[in-house]
Order: structure tokens, then sequence, then C-alpha cells
């Protein structure tokens, strides 16, 4: 079954043309891994893969339906460029807010037990701006795979993760899931398939 289908993205900025004529094909439980010097749209085109940008032309579909349904957003977890937590926040309190929104009652229990995995300590109520950009990123992806996501988007979700976090975070995003990300270092996703994003295009 294919649980992520792009043909033919493109998308423009101005007179800026970003990606031109992307097609992407993540067949289930695969892992691809996209890099690509900075600039070369990586981003881009991860936020059209997860709805959070409409392409200027083209189609995606996530598990069958457009990213931006509402059923199918519950099955996808993201991760951003930065953590985009709410930094007054305690990390279980943002992992509450992220389950309310995603109807997901068992989100908070399963964003501790992540949490713990990832070295952190679940029951800390310190607010994430006083976390390090590294612990940040740690509860970002506890965030992310709360809800138990059958597809991960992530974008450069190693940053800031130092050799130990880097091999969990890898292994977590894998786990039992498909896996489309976006990194400049694609040596701890073991398995992935790897391609480069240049020229507004996949190779």
């Amino acid at each position: 079954m294919t649980h992520v289908l792009a043909q033919g993205l493109e998308r423009r900025f101005g007179y800026t043309v970003v990606l031109a004529s992307v097609d992407l094909v993540v067949d289930a439980g695969e892992h691809v891994t996209i890099t690509g010097p900075n600039g070369s749209g990586k981003t881009t085109l991860l936020r059209i893969l997860s709805g959070l940008l409409r392409p200027t032309t083209g189609a995606v579909a996530i598990l069958g339906s457009a990213p931006s349904d509402v059923a199918t957003r519950r099955r996808i977890g993201v991760i951003g460029h930065t953590p985009a937590l709410y930094p007054r926040m305690s990390p279980v309190e943002n992992l509450r807010f992220w389950g309310r929104m995603y109807d997901a009652p068992r989100a908070v229990d399963r964003g501790r037990e992540v949490l713990g995995l990832l070295g952190l300590d679940p029951h800390d109520r310190r607010p994430v701006g006083s976390y390090s950009q590294g612990m940040r990123q740690r509860v970002a992806v506890a965030r992310a795979l709360s809800t138990d996501p059958e597809v991960v988007i992530a974008d450069e979700p190693l940053a800031a993760l130092d050799a130990e976090g880097t091999r969990i975070v890898a292994s977590l995003l894998g786990a039992g899931r498909t896996l489309v990300a976006a990194t400049h270092d694609a040596e701890p996703f073991v398995g992935s398939r790897r391609l480069v994003l240049g020229e507004g295009r996949l190779r």
C-alpha cells in the first residue's frame, strides 16, 4: 500500500521556483531520507507533504487522502524545522495540548513513555523554554509520536542532538511506521532509501 504519493509538485514563491515537478512514492513501512544543500527546498517539500503548505501545481495524497483532511492529519506525525513548542508549558502540558488537538486521549501516557526513552524525566514540570535546544528537540519528537502516527514527516529531526540522542531518535522514528525525513545526515537512518533534492527535483 502506498502511504505517501506526490505527483508533479511545483512550488513557486513569486518568480522563484523552489520545487519543479517533484514525484515521490513511499510505500507502507518504508523509510525515505531526503538530503540536499541549504535552500534546496527540503523544508518546502515536507511542509507540502504534511499539509502545511499548498503546492503551486501538483497533488499529494497521504494514506490515500489529502493531507489537509482532518481524519488523515490525525494519522500523521509532524516534526518541523524548529521544535515549535509552547515555551511556558512543561513537556507534559505540551503533550496534553497536542493530544486534545488530535483528539488522542492516550497522547500524554504515550508521550511520557517516549520522553523516558529519550532520556528525559516525564514528570519534569519545568517549562520547555528553560530546556537546551537538544532537549526541546527530544520533546518535539515525543510530541509527534505521542499519537502513534502511521506516517511521520520529519524536517531535520536530529538537529541539536548528541550522538546517543541521534541514535535513539532515528530508531524511534522508524519503528513500525512510514517515515519521510529531510536531513543533512542520513547515516543514522539505517536501511532508508536515500534521495537528493537539488535544482527543484528529487534524484
